[in-house]
């Protein structure tokens, strides 16, 4: 490779004691559509035979190899930005690689001039490979797209990089990238993130430079370095935006499974009401939804608990004897008696999907339209003949109306946050009552805001990530989560197991 013009990519790759699988690294350079880009290969004192691996490669392609005493990846990082050359930086892992076309597809797009660039990720595990769903756009700091924490699948303008000072935090063990990214994008005010998917990343490598050796102390090394920059920070919508990535962490299922102790601080049980059944194929998805986006406390059955999932709590209950809404009601007051769960609790169906990460404290309540507006609408759907569905609406809006209360209709297709002392008293009030949650949000005029019902019915259903980007949840029936778009999306989606999967 000749350097006597500016080129457009300086790649750095730091190295340590990744001998099994830095050919497959290495090798997906030498095999790029395009060759004009500076490699650095930083070997941070590894000691099982990457050194020679690394040297021969280098000696034969023209890419320049440095070996310095080992200090960790983000002083490995920091000596390869030292020695670029080229107008944008961009890191690869020693055990991932890059499609073929990586290189000319980023030196191409840097003709839009922006000082950061995210691209897609091909995930190998052993379940296979799963392709992250990405839509292309400028992304604030409020509204990052998923993987922004990684530096692996980015390119920095490096002037940008130079003229903010932005290095990698030196004896950091977990969570360096992270903390190069949150200063690079309060720099920028958020990134582009670009619709091609370049990177190979992989899982099966359980000491990874992005996973680690993982411990408590190492978790909370990460929040107090976001404290830190958050306490020199001047200007507001920076202080927020760490809060926000501080909030993430600490609700997340990673530091909870570690034993981070903030993590239970103000947050809910989740429940839900599951049917007796082998395989419930939707509420596996839906927890990993939970898991990824939701901040909670524990995850609670009532009722059943199909093969192969494994709830914090499991309340077995009695559902041969009752229709679908008796059943429902039945569970509901057994939850509400139960003094294990918090006193307020997220009621979740088994066909709920949390699409964004959310703040418990930007949760709002929500409804959908009045009763009256419903009940005409699906009569109007039925020759404006009554269903039974409609007629437990009518029986509702009577029972309402009696009570002096409006009509707004909270039984949509979201998250509820059900106090218990509450609902138990509406329950006894009117037991004869099976529309709980409409019951429950109208009597107790809970407020919220107005939006339309995300059920999706249909099974095939055309531009769905464009759509769903703008929805914080979806809910599906049986058939659109089986087949077609919508069960496709929503699998790819959440493609990572959870922890309640055993």
């Amino acid at each position: 490779m000749c350097y006597n013009k500016p080129m457009k990519i300086s790649l750095i790759i730091p190295v340590y004691n990744k001998a099994p699988f830095l050919e497959r690294c290495l090798d997906s350079l030498v095999d790029q559509t395009e060759q004009d880009f500076q490699c650095i290969i930083v070997d941070d004192g590894s000691t099982d035979g990457s050194s020679k691996i690394c040297e021969d490669y280098c000696k034969r392609y023209g890419w320049e190899y440095y070996k310095i005493k080992h200090s960790g990846v983000a002083e490995a990082r920091n000596f390869g930005m030292k020695k670029a050359k080229g107008q944008y930086l961009a890191f690869l892992d020693a055990d991932d690689s890059f499609t073929e076309d990586a290189l000319d597809v980023m030196t191409r797009i840097t003709r839009h001039d922006f000082n950061i660039y995210q691209f897609g990720q091909y995930r190998y595990s052993s379940k296979g490979c799963f392709k992250d769903n990405v839509i292309k756009g400028h992304y604030d700091m409020f509204a990052l797209p998923r993987r922004w924490a990684m530096v692996w699948n980015k390119i920095y303008k490096r002037s940008f990089i130079n003229k903010h000072r932005i290095k990698f935090e030196a004896g950091m063990q977990f969570g360096e990238d992270e903390i190069f990214n949150v200063r690079a994008i309060m720099a920028n005010g958020g990134l582009y993130q670009a619709p091609q998917t370049l990177i190979n990343h992989y899982f099966d490598d359980h000491e990874s430079l992005c996973r680690g050796e993982l411990s408590l102390e190492r978790l909370e090394g990460l929040i107090r370095k976001l404290e830190s920059i958050r306490k020199r920070q001047t200007n507001k919508k920076n202080r927020e935006f760490i809060t926000q990535c501080i909030v993430r962490h600490s609700n997340s299922p990673l530091f909870k499974r570690f034993g981070y102790n903030d993590k239970t601080k103000g947050s809910y049980d989740v429940v839900y009401f599951v049917k007796e059944e082998k395989i419930n194929e939707e509420l596996r998805y839906s927890l990993r939804s939970v898991e990824e986006n939701w901040p909670y406390n524990r995850v609670v059955f009532y009722g059943g608990c199909p093969d192969g999932l494994k709830p914090d709590l499991h309340v077995k209950c009695v559902q041969t004897e009752y229709n679908k809404f008796e059943r429902v009601h039945a569970m509901l007051r057994q939850a509400c008696l139960n003094d294990e769960l918090t006193e307020n609790f997220w009621l979740f169906n088994d066909d709920f999907f949390i699409l964004e990460r959310k703040d418990e404290k930007t949760l709002k309540p929500m409804y959908n339209k009045t009763l009256e507006e419903r009940i005409a609408k699906i009569e109007g759907r039925h020759g404006n003949i009554p269903t039974e569905y409609t007629k437990m609406l009518r029986h509702l809006v009577k029972t309402l109306k009696e009570a002096g209360k409006p009509t707004l209709d909270y039984a949509v297709h979201k998250p509820m946050l059900i106090n218990r002392k509450k609902m138990l008293a509406v329950l006894d009030k009117f037991p004869n009552e099976p529309m709980s949650r409409a019951l429950y949000g109208n009597y107790y005029e809970i407020g919220g805001e107005s939006n339309h019902d995300m059920k999706i019915q249909k099974a095939f259903w055309s531009g769905t990530a464009k759509a769903m980007r703008e929805w914080d949840y979806v809910s599906t029936s049986d058939e659109s989560f089986s087949h077609g778009d919508i069960g496709r999306y929503l699998r790819d989606r959440f493609s990572t197991k959870s922890r309640f999967e055993v």
